[in-house]
This record gives structure tokens, C-alpha cells and sequence, in this order.
């Protein structure tokens, strides 16, 4: 049987195991590999207290638009590794306790915890919420956008429009 976190692409639709690889395939940073785990009718929302629920759906959103611009724009290649803290299972849902860690452009080290809750449809991830500090995030990416400081309020913008 294939160890979930050390092989991203094995096959299995046990929701738990969905989202283990999942989040070791969303620590390689390839963008097709995690492109996989959606479906042009997935949903990736983020709760932001301030601003409620934005959401971006189908898979080219979440990556084009969300994931893409975040890995790339704020964190020097190859970060974030998503570290699985917990997990909790029911059903076809998922709560998953993590931890973000990476550099950021702007030479900060980052270090954020998350919550999410998925709903898996066989290898699939039908919906994910993530639960996030974004005022940290905001205050330890300050700086890391190249191109100065016209470039550090179009990620600010950027952070906020995606809900961090």
C-alpha cells in the first residue's frame, strides 16, 4: 500500500487519505499535480472574517488565480511545505489541523496555522474552507512582492481579494 504523504500519486479514495496527499502534493508546487485533485466545479473558500467567504471555483480559478499568484508572488520557489498536524474524519468530510512553513520573498520566515475542512468525491476535493491568522499573513509578507513598494500594495490587494 503506498505511504500517502511520501507518494502523492498513489490511489486511494479514502477521505482522509484524498486529503493527506493532497497536501503533500500542494507542498511540491506542481501546479498540474494539484490541479488534479480538482474538478471545474470544485470550490476553495477562505474564511475571512472581515470580508466573509470569498471563494474561487474550478480548478483553473484555484490555480491560476489563487494558488499560482500566492506560492509565486509571496514565497521564494518551493515554499510553502504544508505540514498535516491532525486529521478528523466523517463520512466523505475532512477537518485537518496544518502548519505553513516557508521564506518569503522578503526574507521573513513563515509560519501560519491553518484548519480545513474538505468534502471528498473519490480522488477528488469537491470543496475545501480554510481557516487562517490573515492579519499575520499580511503583516510577515509586507515586503516580499519584487518591485518595490507599488508591487507590495498590488499583493496586499491581491491577499485581500483572495481572502487573506
Amino acid at each position: 500500500m503506498p505511504d500517502a504523504v511520501s507518494d502523492p500519486k498513489g490511489s486511494t479514495s479514502d477521505p482522509k487519505d484524498v486529503v493527506r496527499r493532497f497536501f503533500a502534493t500542494l507542498g511540491t508546487g506542481d501546479f498540474a499535480a494539484i490541479g488534479e485533485f480538482f474538478t471545474d466545479d470544485s470550490v476553495w473558500m477562505v474564511n475571512d472574517v472581515a470580508r466573509g467567504l470569498p471563494a474561487q471555483r474550478g480548478r483553473r480559478a484555484i490555480i491560476d488565480d489563487f494558488l499560482q499568484p500566492v506560492r509565486e508572488g509571496l514565497f521564494e520557489p518551493g515554499d510553502p511545505k504544508v505540514e498535516v498536524r491532525s486529521m478528523i474524519g466523517e463520512g466523505d468530510r475532512v477537518a485537518a489541523e496544518t502548519t505553513a512553513r516557508g521564506m518569503l520573498r522578503n526574507g521573513n520566515h513563515y509560519e501560519n496555522h491553518y484548519v480545513f475542512i474538505a468534502q471528498v468525491d473519490g480522488d477528488k476535493v469537491k470543496f475545501l474552507r480554510e481557516y487562517m491568522d490573515t492579519a499575520y499573513a499580511h503583516d510577515v509578507s509586507e515586503g516580499s512582492a519584487p518591485g518595490g513598494a507599488d508591487a507590495d500594495d498590488h499583493v496586499a490587494a491581491q491577499l485581500r481579494r483572495l481572502g487573506h
